[in-house]
């Protein structure tokens, strides 16, 4: 007997699909470094700003724990 997935579970799918990961150079100390979408952060202390990224980030109206 196997048990229904959840109903959250093509929701996770989709999201984790639309993922993708980049690499870039740091642009404080020029370590490679890699984000997702767009997004980085750096051990240097380097973060750049959420509106770089490659896609509009959710809102939290798409929040299903909201």
């Amino acid at each position: 007997m196997s048990a229904d997935p959840p109903p959250t579970l093509p929701a996770a799918v989709a999201f984790l699909d639309s993922q993708e990961i980049t690499t870039t150079e740091c642009r404080r100390c020029g370590t490679e470094i890699s984000g997702v979408n767009g997004r980085y952060a750096c051990p240097c202390g380097f973060v750049n700003h959420w509106s770089e990224g490659h896609n509009v980030l959710p809102t939290a109206a798409d929040d299903p724990d909201a």
